[in-house]
């Protein structure tokens, strides 16, 4: 790894206190950062290091890498950093000040108050809706293979699955006849929030640009699917000393210490509907691509399922969905013995800690068996890390393992060509034009 010579200033006093490209090569690179910021991100981080200071003037802008650098980010220093950036600021025009945008203050008492629907026993409640979703599918595929094999899109299949899932175990309430309205929705309002993070002069929201009208929609596409989850628990309301089922039940608690208002359910609802589905379904996609490229494994996996908890932990660290990670430092903090200073954006990318080779051995090779004794402490942040840890980890990866295992012991799946997957980088790691696979029924 080399350095270079900087200037002390980028414009507006900008303190320069780390290497990186000068701003000459980014601006004759900026078709590539756009179009393929992960290529990017690794060839810059391949040639500066583990700690890059990017030529933007404001705000003064950093990349981690290190495994080191990333747990000093995310967990020793997070109450010294702020989701205030432009990366969650985005996101919250569609999910607003739900449990993944909102800043500190507000986020506090909201993790406090839906940490129950979160407990183990709440979550051994969602194998029910597992099986369901895996129950549908096998219909689905029955049909599709009545005759001999099909191919299907595995990502559309995940995205489907996971959502009828999330929707069930967290709120109650089957989307059968509009899953696909919701998924597309989703989709569309997650392009449109990357389209702005990427486009340094994007125009509000409320003036009428096609792009803006085409996100607008898509939001109320959503808005409508949380109007339809309340008017189904209105519909089959429990005594109100019945146990708590869900997620909902959090949500609508009567007893709350400051019930929410009904923007903030919204936006609660309209978080999980859109994390909840769209990075397990991401993970899972990833995990069919890895297992039919890598047919050995995928036979380890037909022959002992006990391993699919290994080979989706292995998927999320080679495919992470949440790609980057970004905080704004509230005061200056020194990270790789780099001090970043206030008001800095810092990009943490799990795309390429997972890839550091000072945490992994053979980082960009699929080896399940290296999760064989459990995920490490250091290195391994699909679903960040400290105090903004995800609070449906352990939802997700019961969800993620219980469907590979399934599908694996009841299904052939076998890739139909050869060549590397388009990656689109958007929100979430997806493939560009879906992600082909052939399904035949299992002889036993």
């Amino acid at each position: 790894m080399s350095g270079q010579k900087t200037p002390k200033k980028y414009g507006w006093n900008t303190p320069v206190t780390a290497v990186g490209p000068p701003g000459g090569a980014m601006l004759r690179n900026l078709k590539n950062i756009v179009s393929d910021p992960l290529n990017y991100l690794e060839a810059t981080w391949t040639e500066f290091g583990d700690v890059i200071q990017f030529p933007i003037p404001k705000p003064a802008t950093y990349l981690v890498t290190s495994p080191e650098g990333a747990r000093e980010v995310l967990v020793n220093q997070h109450n010294a950093t702020s989701k205030r950036t432009l990366q969650y600021n985005n996101l919250s025009l569609v999910t607003g000040e739900g449990l993944l945008t909102a800043d500190t203050q507000a986020w506090r008492p909201r993790r406090r108050m839906l940490q129950p629907a979160f407990h183990k026993e709440m979550i051994a409640l969602s194998m029910h809706h597992i099986e369901a979703g895996l129950s549908k599918l096998d219909s689905h595929w029955n049909e599709l293979t009545e005759e001999g094999p099909a191919i299907v899109d595995m990502d559309h299949a995940m995205m489907t699955l996971a959502l009828e899932i999330t929707c069930g175990a967290l709120f109650g309430i089957n989307v059968d006849d509009e899953v696909d309205e919701i998924t597309a929705a989703t989709l569309i309002a997650l392009h449109g929030v990357v389209a702005r993070a990427r486009n340094p002069i994007s125009v509000p929201l409320f003036i009428p640009t096609p792009a803006n009208l085409k996100m607008k929609r898509a939001i109320k596409r959503l808005d409508k699917a949380v109007e339809a989850i309340l008017s189904s628990r209105a519909l089959n309301k429990l005594p109100d000393d019945a146990p708590i089922r869900d997620m909902l039940d959090v949500l609508l608690d009567p007893d709350l210490e400051i019930p929410l208002t009904k923007q903030q359910i919204r936006d609660e609802i309209a978080t999980f509907i859109v994390a909840g589905h769209e990075t397990v379904a991401s993970a899972l996609t990833w995990a069919w691509h890895l297992l039919v490229t890598n047919p050995d494994e995928l036979q380890k996996l037909k022959s002992d399922p006990m391993r699919a908890q290994q080979v989706f932990d292995e998927s999320l660290r080679l495919y992470p969905p949440a790609w980057v990670i970004t905080r704004r430092t509230l005061s200056d903090i020194t990270v790789d013995d780099v001090l970043i200073p206030a008001n800095s954006l810092v990009i943490v990318s799990p795309w390429l800690v997972h890839r550091n080779p000072k945490a992994w051995e053979s980082p960009t090779k699929f080896m399940p068996d290296r999760f064989a004794s459990g995920a490490p402490q250091l290195g391994y942040i699909p679903f960040g890390a400290g105090a903004r840890l995800c609070i449906g980890k352990e939802m997700a990866r019961l969800e993620g393992a219980k469907i590979l295992a399934h599908i694996a012991t009841h299904w052939n799946v076998e890739a139909i060509h050869a060549s590397p997957v388009p990656i689109d980088a958007s929100v979430t790691l997806r493939p560009e034009a879906g992600m082909p696979i052939r399904i035949s029924r299992l002889l036993n």
